[in-house]
């Protein structure tokens, strides 16, 4: 225990002792008084009752912002009263206003969870009461001698009243001091406020004078005196009851409005949080980033004292402290190689931008001073001002340290991150050139808490320290080491055989790579290279499905391929899914991670795991996953080699996939999704060829045309016409052979090709489609629906031609037949009975 704390201890305990030796000074003193009399034992009797009753009618006087309170009590008024009874003659007497103000203390103060706060209060209203009742004695006798003040009847009630207003005072005074000296002692903070002191003064004030009243009422002045005493004790206590319903209502408005600010706050601090996030996505950085930063800079705050105001500052500042950069074009925020001058001119504009921008923001903190000064340098070399030393704000000293400890730790596309060590190295060296040594040293001193607290934030995207482990057990995931085992020197000559098998295998990967825009050829491709230079059991090659929104295996090779071919994974799930998802490259793991799904017997049989992303300039839209039944982890080297291969085959399978949408586009219809008429043309004459070598075998091809579509497009508009026609064609998709082809070959008109299809088998698909068309309700609007007709018209191969041509002419014409046949059919079925009789003689 330090001696100032034992300091304080012994003080409280001795003016604690000083109040009990008080306390039972008046304790005796009160055994010497008569039982009878005005000043006799009886009447104390009855003021202490009176007091005990009255000490319970406290109120709490504050400010208006609802703190430093004082507790007053009405009972007050009887100890102002048992000093002018008992201190004079005939009693000469002190005991009974000690007694009666330790009841008041500690009634009106009494908390059983607050023993301390209560002895605290009846300690100096002891000693307070004695010393102001000697004064009051002294000025007593001063004023109207010792004879008169032996007889307490014959005393003016005005030579008394000044006297007992001075005891009032004294004792207020004496009582406040000692409540808030012993209260810092006691390692409580009490504040008395400006109101508190006139609201308690007033309270004193007005006992006094009700004490006065009563006294008066005592000597034979009569019950109005009395009366006037309680009428201004009840309007005292109600003036208090007012003003502490007065005081709860404005500090009620006061927390509501306070609460009411602090979501604001937090609301801006979310908006300023979402901008910081935009600007470091510019700038190729992470969310991380941001969060390690505010870290680092509010550690760093509060080991420096910094004030509250600057705290803050520095909150807001590791978010905004390179808004300007959206000043910056993106090539020379990302730019490798070194800036050029006119480039570095414009990077050094973004400070000044930055602080531009907060100026108009107006923050109650130093924002602007971190966001304008953060490159400024400690010898005066930076910018946008060339400040120097402690010119430059703390707050931005702190930023510049903090923000470059961190960029240099994580990945960059420019440059890879560095180690702890190295970072903290770089640091040391431009201490005293770019940074202040001071807070350098200090963050140097700490950066290891600080990565704790980072740590438990589950924030991992700096580069992180290489753990030798000289244990059996299994690397950790990520990273491998570059070296597995004890070297050994006799493999030296096979290690560079290797070497040269690894550059050959990847220079003709890059030169063949991108010579075949067919997806199949450049995945087999890859596979069967990749073999030679990275070991694996099983390699699987993902490409993201937009539509599905999962990965799916389009290519495997090695081992149980039936299991692999055509799986698919969520992205992030898994190891893949995650490589997919972070753009980066993951190893070591457990592969059962990646192999849910997968039989256990087969499952169990891998050990190690290896995958790096395919990406193109929107992020990853694939993955290369390497599974490997003998080894356990794989080396930075293979991860190497495999990123390099998959950045070549990243450009080779994005242009394969672009070329197959193009295709695609070029033949499919986007209103219906079937073939259009470029593609029907190149599926009838593959079809048309293979009947030919397959003896002239038969082949059906269905020419369907919508009855009065125009009229369709007419009533509800083309945007309801294409809809309907969308919908027509998946109802006749669902009548046809899964072999068939149904293809929109212009405007309203559908074609389907039926291989191994004969006339019946043909005409028996048309009157299915006609029906299924016929009695499909097609939604026009809410609660309005239509029904339409279908012609269609059959051509057979090789009975109604044997070429494209030939047969889409007698396809067509049986189709107008077919239309002409039921319009008329249908004029009949409206004609009254007698002209159909007539039509038909």
């Amino acid at each position: 225990m330090s001696k100032e704390k034992l300091k304080r201890i012994a003080i409280v305990a001795g003016l604690t002792s000083l109040a009990a030796a008080v306390l039972m000074y008046g304790l005796y003193s009160i055994c010497k008084l008569p039982f009878l009399g005005w000043s006799g034992l009886g009447s104390f009797l009855l003021l202490l009752a009176l007091t005990a009753f009255t000490s319970r009618f406290t109120v709490p006087v504050a400010n208006v912002d609802g703190g430093s309170q004082t507790y007053k009590s009405v009972a007050d008024a009887f100890i102002f009263l048992a000093v002018m009874m008992y201190t004079l003659a005939p009693a000469n007497n002190f005991g009974p206003a000690i007694i009666l103000a330790g009841v008041v203390a500690f009634v009106s103060s009494f908390d059983l969870n607050k023993r301390l706060s209560s002895t605290l209060a009846v300690t100096p209203s002891i000693i307070a009461t004695l010393v102001a009742s000697i004064v009051y004695r002294l000025l007593v006798l001063a004023l109207v001698g010792h004879g008169a003040a032996g007889n307490q009847e014959g005393l003016v009630l005005d030579l008394v009243l000044f006297p007992l207003c001075v005891f009032g005072v004294v004792h207020y005074g004496l009582t406040t001091l000692g409540t808030v000296l012993l209260n810092s002692l006691a390692g409580t903070r009490t504040t008395i406020s400006q109101e508190s002191l006139v609201w308690t003064l007033i309270t004193q004030v007005a006992n006094v004078t009700s004490a006065a009243m009563f006294y008066a009422a005592i000597h034979d002045a009569g019950i109005p005196f009395l009366f006037v005493g309680l009428l201004i004790v009840l309007l005292v206590h109600l003036l208090y009851r007012f003003n502490e319903k007065r005081v709860m209502e404005v500090t009620r408005a006061q927390s509501e409005k306070l609460k009411y600010t602090e979501e604001i706050a937090v609301l801006h601090m979310n908006t300023i949080e979402s901008l910081a996030i935009a600007i470091d996505a510019k700038d190729q950085t992470t969310h991380g980033h941001v969060r390690r930063t505010q870290i680092y800079a509010t550690e760093m705050g509060k080991l420096l004292k910094v004030s509250e105001p600057e705290v803050r500052a520095l909150v807001a500042g590791a978010l905004l402290h390179d808004i300007g950069k959206l000043a910056v074009p993106e090539y020379i925020l990302n730019k490798p190689g070194k800036l050029t001058e006119s480039e570095f001119a414009k990077m050094k504009i973004h400070p000044t931008v930055g602080g531009d921008i907060l100026k108009r923001v107006n923050f109650p903190y130093p924002v602007e001073d971190i966001v304008r000064y953060h490159h400024e340098k400690w010898d005066g070399s930076g910018y946008p001002r060339g400040l120097r030393a402690k010119d430059i704000p703390l707050v931005a000293r702190i930023i510049s340290v903090v923000d470059f400890y961190d960029a240099t730790r994580c990945d960059r596309p420019y440059r890879k991150g560095m180690k702890r060590e190295d970072s903290l190295a770089l640091l040391h060296k431009m201490s005293g050139s770019s940074f202040d040594p001071k807070v350098v040293d200090l963050f140097a001193k700490h950066v290891t808490e600080f990565d704790k607290l980072i740590d438990a934030q589950d924030i991992r995207e700096q580069v992180q320290p290489v753990v030798t482990d000289t244990t059996m057990a299994r690397p950790d995931a990520g990273l491998a080491s570059d070296v597995l085992g004890t070297p050994d020197d006799s493999l030296g000559f096979r290690s560079i055989t290797e070497a040269q098998r690894e550059v050959f295998a990847l220079h003709e990967i890059a030169q063949t790579i991108g010579s075949s825009l067919n997806m199949n050829d450049t995945v087999t491709l890859i596979a069967n290279k990749l073999h030679s230079i990275v070991p694996f059991d099983t390699c699987v090659i993902f490409i993201v499905d937009d539509r599905l929104g999962k990965a799916v295996a389009i290519h495997a090779v090695g081992d149980h391929v039936e299991l692999f071919n055509r799986r698919r994974m969520s992205i992030g799930d898994g190891i893949t899914g995650w490589v997919i998802a972070n753009a980066r490259s993951m190893c070591n793991s457990s592969p059962e991670l990646d192999l849910v799904g997968i039989p256990d017997d087969v499952a169990k049989n891998y050990r190690g795991v290896l995958v790096s992303p395919l990406i193109r300039e929107d992020g990853a839209f694939g993955a290369i996953t390497l599974y490997s039944k003998g080894r356990t982890s794989y080396t930075t080297e293979h991860v190497r080699l495999l990123e390099s291969v998959a950045q070549h085959a990243a450009s080779a399978l994005n242009n394969a996939l672009t070329f197959e949408r193009t295709k695609e586009s070029a033949l499919t219809d986007p209103l219906t999704e079937l073939p259009n008429s470029r593609g029907f043309y190149m599926m009838l004459e593959q079809r048309l060829a293979e009947c030919q070598r397959l003896g002239r075998e038969s082949l059906s091809l269905i020419s369907m045309d919508v009855d009065d579509f125009k009229k369709i497009n007419d009533q509800w508009g083309h945007a309801i016409g294409d809809r309907l026609l969308a919908s027509v064609g998946r109802v006749i998709r669902k009548e046809l052979r899964q072999m068939d082809i149904l293809s929109r070959y212009a405007g309203d008109e559908f074609v389907a090709i039926m291989p191994m299809a004969s006339q019946p088998m043909a005409e028996a698909a048309a009157d299915r489609i006609r029906l299924a068309v016929g009695k499909h309700k097609f939604s026009v609007r809410t609660g309005k629906s239509v029904e339409v007709g279908l012609s269609a018209g059959i051509a057979c191969f090789p009975t109604d031609g044997e070429t494209t041509e030939e047969l889409l002419t007698t396809a067509a014409r049986n189709m107008q037949k077919d239309k002409h046949a039921r319009k008329n059919l249908l004029s009949l079925t409206t004609l009254p009975t007698p002209a159909r009789i007539d039509h038909y003689t």
